[in-house]
């Protein structure tokens, strides 16, 4: 849809009005008014209608690109950029509650569903009690875009009668723990940066070699048992981190390897 020029700037407000036309540009994308890949006034257009300068435009342009809400192509213009996973680090995460927050609608597809031994796994699926462990490939997806590719272990022994059904139109994390009140007390996320195969490109619906995030999740109960272990292909072009700090406070460690 096209940039509704209803709105006007106000040259006596006590806000800049660079500011003053972010927040109409973020106003109408917050209520659909503009969609992800629709195309923006070019700087000329703005500044005609508005009877600003192009450098006000500018300066609104880049914090709104800053931002990740826009992005520039030379050549092309300037659109509204896809919506990114935003994951605050320092709580358990929970990607259906997280894009509901961003009032998108969440889903998910069941690529591949299984029983594997513990002992035929990676060392991280050691620390499992059970000896039969759940494998489900999932890709979770946002307004119907695949968001990320997520490989989930969970054990037999806890989940004793986990269907494909139940997993692909429930939260993980509420089915752990309404029904098998399993409640989500730990986990230990690893992040790296690396590049999608070409499989995981298709079906992330991502170019070939795109930078992802591969993160490595293990999950505990209060009782110190391993209930869920998780790796997630994240496009970078769809992800963003926050950190939370505060003074004198310890919560995230970074290491380098």
């Amino acid at each position: 849809m096209a940039f509704d020029f209803t709105n006007k700037v106000d040259p006596k407000a006590s806000r800049a009005i660079y500011l003053q036309l972010l927040d109409m540009i973020q106003g109408q994308i917050q209520d659909n008014s503009l969609k992800p890949g629709d195309m923006l006034p070019s700087e000329k257009e703005f500044c005609q209608h508005y009877h600003i300068s192009r450098t006000t435009v500018r300066l609104t342009f880049r914090e709104l690109e800053q931002q990740g809400v826009i992005i520039r192509r030379r050549g092309l213009g300037t659109f509204i950029s896809e919506p990114k996973v935003s994951r605050r680090l320092g709580s358990l995460y929970s990607f259906t509650e997280d894009m509901k927050k961003l009032g998108l609608t969440p889903s998910s597809q069941i690529l591949s569903y299984r029983l594997i031994s513990r002992e035929c796994g990676s060392c991280a699926l050691r620390e499992f009690q059970s000896e039969r462990l759940i494998e489900v490939v999932r890709l979770r997806l946002a307004n119907g875009r695949p968001m990320l590719l997520e490989k989930t272990y969970l054990s037999v022994d806890l989940c004793p009668d986990l269907s494909w059904e139940r997993l692909e139109n429930n939260a993980l994390y509420a089915i752990l723990t309404e029904r098998y009140h399993l409640q989500p007390y730990r986990a230990v996320e690893t992040y790296e940066a690396v590049l999608m195969t070409k499989e995981e490109s298709q079906t992330l619906q991502s170019k070939p070699g795109e930078p992802a995030f591969l993160l490595r999740r293990s999950t505990w109960d209060a009782k110190e048992r391993l209930i869920e272990y998780t790796t997630s292909i994240m496009p970078s072009s769809r992800s963003k981190f926050e950190i939370t700090m505060y003074h004198d406070s310890v919560q995230i460690v970074r290491k380098t390897v």
